[in-house]
């Protein structure tokens, strides 16, 4: 039995405030909503979805790397979608530049599901479903192909403002604080794994502002100059965000990892103040305040609303034609979106990027659930397998999710609600801007919320894994490609949506069976 008293939670919420799982409100500071302790999770599945993410981060960056592709999905969403219109015509102007810059940098992250299908072992469900009983069985050894009926299935793939590497970090320490004060301690602490993932993006933003530092100096010496490059890391973020200490436990660690960094915050508003702030020079380096900027890292810019006037898009065109790296570059921006990954789930397209015969293609293509999209311009379903899903959907809505072209959580159907966008989108002929999933369904999984109404109360939740990765490319050359940490989001079963920012599920971390 677990030693839960009141007490506890008042400790682990000190805890949680003395380990930074805080959010701003109001420019406030509150805990952040997270779990009293680790979820169970199984380790070889943990181990597989570390293992493709090198995968998956080289396939969106070849992605990003074929206009053809890009074209041939796009063209058909611009007629109807402003926001990806805009995006198309800012890549389009930047491609036809000379000398664009062209090392592009990815701090990533893939979500996925663990998906319980009928027949599976119900001992391994037993294990995973509360700490006691997990706590109480040694971890699972098992290979890479897992266990029959729990299935790692893919979300979806994120390569813009990729939240919670910081407090991902830090969550550890707090449910290994969590477990001691509730009578789990000793070896059994160990079980929740080490998480590097802001220690790590920290590290690759630096590797690019080396290579950014290296690229200068070689145009420089070029062209007979001599200068001293230092280059500082400019980090977009929203006027009034709630997710500050993420971001800038982040900051943290690169200016503590690498004490010569320079760092600049910036909303887009403050950027568009004047023509003194921002400037660029005729080799398209980017000054802002008078200082070089070696890498510009958007933690915003991702939906329609952060993009309120053309001022704004054409801010977004001065940065994006900069000598500065990207993170994430525009093409980046249009490998992201739903049809994409939908296009990427059919084997022959995916095959386009990655090699049928190798091991890399079987990893990725395991992870697809099943993605369909509801216009036959795209050439990735025909009429009639459209005609059927769509019936599909109406008959047994809640086998599936319905997918808008948007980030930022909060944005899927589901169920009833499914079925009357489905009606409306067909109705309105907007089948372009979305895509049908199959929807997951994850093992169930028992524990208590901080900072909750009903802190006390033990709960049904699930549970969904991210795997961060880095990635540093020009073309075909690879200078960085590696997993960087995991990230656990837990909400309770009767929630559809899980974004921790977006306020619908709950900062975690896995304990491992």
């Amino acid at each position: 039995m677990l030693n839960i008293t009141p007490q506890t939670y008042q400790l682990a919420e000190q805890f949680a405030h003395l380990h930074g799982i805080l959010r701003k409100t109001n420019g406030i500071p509150s805990t952040l909503s997270c779990t009293l302790l680790p979820s169970p999770f199984p380790s070889f599945s943990l181990d597989l979805a570390k293992t493709v993410q090198r995968d998956f981060n080289l396939l969106f960056h070849r992605v990003a790397c074929d206009h053809d592709f890009l074209n041939s999905l796009m063209k058909h969403v611009i007629a109807q979608d402003d926001y990806v219109k805009h995006l198309w015509n800012i890549y389009q102007r930047v491609r036809n530049i000379k000398n664009a810059q062209n090392i592009f940098l990815g701090l990533n992250r893939s979500d996925y599901m663990l998906h319980q299908e009928p027949g599976c072992d119900s001992s391994i469900v037993e294990r995973v479903c509360c700490i006691e009983k997990a706590s109480a069985s040694p971890v699972i050894t098992a290979d890479l192909t897992g266990i029959p009926g729990l299935s790692l299935r893919q979300v979806e793939f994120n390569l813009m403002a990729s939240s919670f590497c910081g407090l991902a970090q830090r969550i550890v320490e707090q449910h290994r604080v969590s477990l001691s004060l509730c009578g789990i301690k000793g070896d059994q602490l160990s079980r929740v794994p080490d998480c590097n993932s802001a220690d790590s993006f920290a590290d690759a933003l630096w590797e690019a502002c080396e290579l950014y530092r290296e690229h200068v100096t070689r145009a420089d010496r070029d062209r007979t100059e001599s200068r001293t490059v230092h280059g500082a890391v400019l980090m977009v973020v929203a006027a009034n965000e709630t997710n500050v200490y993420d971001q800038y436990t982040l900051l943290s660690r690169l200016l503590l990892r690498h004490p010569e960094a320079t760092v600049l915050v910036r909303t887009f508003e403050e950027l568009v103040e004047s023509k003194e702030r921002l400037q660029l020079d005729d080799q398209s380096r980017l000054f802002v305040d008078r200082i070089e900027v070696a890498v510009i890292y958007f933690r915003h810019g991702y939906v329609p609303e952060h993009f309120p006037t053309e001022e704004i898009w054409e801010l977004k065109y001065e940065l994006e034609r900069s000598m500065a790296i990207k993170c994430p570059c525009i093409q980046y921006m249009l490998a992201n979106t739903k049809l994409v990954q939908a296009a990427l789930s059919k084997p022959d397209q995916l095959a386009r990027f990655v090699d049928c015969t190798s091991p890399a293609y079987s990893r990725i293509l395991s992870t697809f659930a099943k993605q369909y999209t509801l216009s036959d311009a795209f050439g990735l379903s025909n009429k009639e397998e459209i005609a059927q899903i769509v019936e599909a959907c109406k008959k047994n809505p809640h086998l599936y999710v319905l997918k808008p072209q948007r980030e930022g959580g909060g944005n899927n159907f589901f169920d009833d609600d499914l079925v009357r966008m489905l009606n409306k989108i067909i109705e309105q002929g907007d089948q372009h801007s979305y895509v049908i999933m199959e929807r997951l369904y994850p093992f169930i999984v028992e524990n208590y919320v901080l900072h909750s109404k009903r802190p006390h109360d033990r709960r049904q939740m699930v549970s969904e894994l991210g795997i961060f990765g880095v990635f540093i490319g020009r073309g075909d050359e690879v200078f960085l490609n590696e997993p960087s940490g995991h990230l656990l989001r837990t909400k309770p079963i009767e929630s559809n949506e899980g974004g921790i920012a977006a306020g619908y599920g709950f900062l975690d971390s896995p304990f491992l069976v």
